[in-house]
């Protein structure tokens, strides 16, 4: 080939590479233009050298383009090493693991033979058994080398502007969100999360399953009130929704609904009377007044010691406010010194994604530091340094009958509040060495989906505080344990006694025979229909003369039973509580339960509303 085609040659070469690079520029243009609105001038430049990189190699395949003729010699030798660079890239990865081929093949060999005697019933289980046996000995030891596992991170993170990971959403100026998967809920539980569609708002809740979270919670709340203990419900927010500039173009792109935090924060506030806390506002402010540091990390999902600060500043506030007994001081900013490491990278969560932890360590990471002469001087379990990723200690709580647990324990003795129990995820963990200067014992335990009513054996505590993630409301509403039940209705009933709907005394009672047992029956007339979130608690007392059972059935105005309750019954006055169902109900009957003799005598009956309910009596 003379110079002149040569140069030729190289000048449509490099012709045809930039017309390859503007198509597959084209192609990825909505994710260059986000990355140069944004600032991001090495993400975009990344994606570019990619892409001319591609170009490059797809055009030097080709001989047709250029038309020109070469050397046969030249063009043999340029297209074997154009075959042997694409079956190297190829086939590198399998030959890399040549070692462990020959040493799999070895084991899984070994392990299906050894205990065969002749070579037949050796060949024989190797047929049968082989396929089944190797394939399942790859999948729990075979690891692909990092160097492959980083390659195709970058390509797809900065080439594609995808995630290798379906728990991962790449969003924009570096940031990572929550994705869809399975994740792990608590020891022992894994489940599956669809955050993509929470955040479009495309799995609300319905009425009958934010009922069940108001019914969970308040539950909690007369059982521990029971025990003159208070309770605190806590909200947290994922990154998305402090965050939401930075998501993916395709997630602001959309006309989104009601996202199942916003359903369920406007429920809590507005129809029940929980001490509530709903940590968005207050993360959203933090923001507004103060751009650096982040409250979350860029990369892994939690807040950071910043963003827990504003956290445990909400919770506080509240506590003041609902408990003012307890003389707390609210936290300020001003009481810490910020140590900021900005050449810092998140582990485990870049090995999650495959991505090299060398290249990215552009992170921040945080520690607060509690100035000398405030509250903190007095707590006697704050990590070396400052508050940061530092698990507490576990020591034994004891209880009354000299049974102990192992419990994460932090202790202060010159705190104002005696004991605070702090259940949640991961995110209020990152709180619990705040709470050390407002607590003389502050206990953590994580718990999502159950609630550890055994602690309260071994320690009484002042306050308990239970968070969750809006991340794991995506879940069906937990359940709780045995007993709590009646101590909602019986608490709940007492706290609504301004909105009595009815008050009836023994002579409202109708007294019916049916056999040889009485039956009482009482008739609900004029009575509005519920609320969609409310909730109806009657009492009925009862004199009993022996011990037994009774029985409370409701029945509508077409005679059709919708609801029943069973209770014991001692000797003397009785006070029977029980929720009346969302119907329109028409009368009560309550009869004996297992014996045909007539146990008791009605005394009065009541039903309470936890709404304002106008009513003509």
């Amino acid at each position: 080939m003379n110079k002149v085609a040569g140069r030729r040659k190289v000048q449509l070469t490099l012709v045809y590479t930039v017309l390859v690079s503007l198509f597959l520029l084209a192609c990825i243009y909505q994710k260059l233009a986000a990355d140069i609105d944004a600032g991001n001038w090495q993400k975009a430049l990344t994606r570019v050298g990619l892409v001319g990189l591609v170009s490059f190699f797809v055009v030097w395949r080709l001989d047709q383009p250029t038309q020109l003729s070469m050397d046969k010699f030249l063009k043999t030798l340029s297209r074997l090493a154009i075959s042997t660079l694409f079956l190297v890239v190829i086939f590198f990865p399998l030959f890399s693991q040549t070692s462990f081929l020959s040493k799999s093949v070895k084991e899984v060999v070994h392990s299906i033979v050894k205990d065969q005697n002749s070579k037949l019933d050796k060949i024989y289980a190797l047929l049968k058994t082989f396929s089944q046996s190797y394939s399942e000995y790859t999948d729990k030891n075979f690891v692909l080398p990092k160097l492959f596992i980083h390659l195709n991170a970058l390509v797809k993170v900065y080439g594609l502007g995808i995630s290798p990971n379906n728990n991962i959403a790449v969003g924009k100026n570096g940031f990572y969100f929550e994705g869809w998967g399975a994740r792990q809920v608590e020891k022992g539980i894994v489940e599956n999360f669809d955050n993509i569609a929470d955040y479009m708002g495309q799995i609300p809740f319905s009425a009958d399953e934010l009922r069940q979270w108001k019914r969970t919670l308040e539950e909690r709340k007369y059982w521990l009130k029971e025990q003159g203990i208070e309770y605190v419900f806590v909200l947290a927010p994922t990154k998305a929704l402090v965050y939401p500039e930075n998501l993916p173009n395709n997630l602001q792109s959309i006309n989104k609904g009601l996202t199942r935090y916003d359903q369920l924060s406007q429920f809590l506030r507005t129809e029940t009377d929980l001490q509530f806390v709903d940590l968005r506002p207050p993360l959203l402010r933090a923001k507004e007044k103060r751009a650096y540091p982040l409250l979350f990390y860029k990369t892994d999902f939690h807040w950071n010691y910043y963003g827990a600060f504003i956290a445990y500043q909400a919770i506080v506030d509240l506590l003041r406010e609902k408990f003012p007994r307890y003389n707390l001081v609210h936290p300020k900013f001003s009481d810490f010194k910020l140590l900021i490491d900005e050449h810092w990278a998140h582990d485990r969560f870049m090995n999650m994604v495959g991505l090299p932890v060398a290249l990215h360590k552009n992170e921040h990471h945080i520690t607060m530091v509690p100035k000398a002469g405030g509250r903190y001087d007095s707590a006697l379990d704050l990590p070396p340094g400052g508050i940061y990723d530092f698990y507490p200690p576990e020591r034994p709580v004891v209880g009354v009958d000299g049974k102990s647990m192992n419990l994460r324990l932090i202790l202060n003795p010159k705190a104002p509040i005696r004991s605070i129990l702090l259940l949640g995820d991961s995110f209020l963990e990152k709180c619990v060495y705040f709470f050390s200067a407002d607590a003389q014992r502050v206990l953590n335990y994580r718990t999502i989906v159950n609630f550890p009513d055994m602690i309260m054996q071994y320690e009484k505590p002042d306050i308990v505080i239970q968070e969750i993630l809006n991340m794991f409301i995506l879940r069906p509403p937990p359940q709780n344990p045995q007993g709590f039940a009646a101590a909602y209705l019986k608490g709940k009933f007492a706290d609504n006694a301004e909105h009595t709907i009815i008050s009836k005394s023994s002579k409202d009672f109708t007294r019916k025979m049916k056999g040889e047992s009485n039956i009482f029956e009482i008739r609900l007339s004029d009575i509005p229909h519920m609320a969609a979130a409310e909730v109806r608690v009657a009492k009925v007392a009862l004199n009993a003369v022996q011990d037994g059972k009774a029985e409370i059935r409701m029945y509508t105005a077409d005679n059709k039973l919708c609801g029943t309750s069973a209770h014991d019954l001692v000797i003397g006055l009785n006070s029977l509580y029980f929720e009346v169902p969302a119907k329109a109900i028409d009368r009560i009957v309550i009869s004996g339960a297992g014996n045909p003799v007539s146990l008791f005598t009605p005394v009065a009956f009541e039903l309470r509303s936890d709404h304002a309910v106008e009513v003509t009596r």
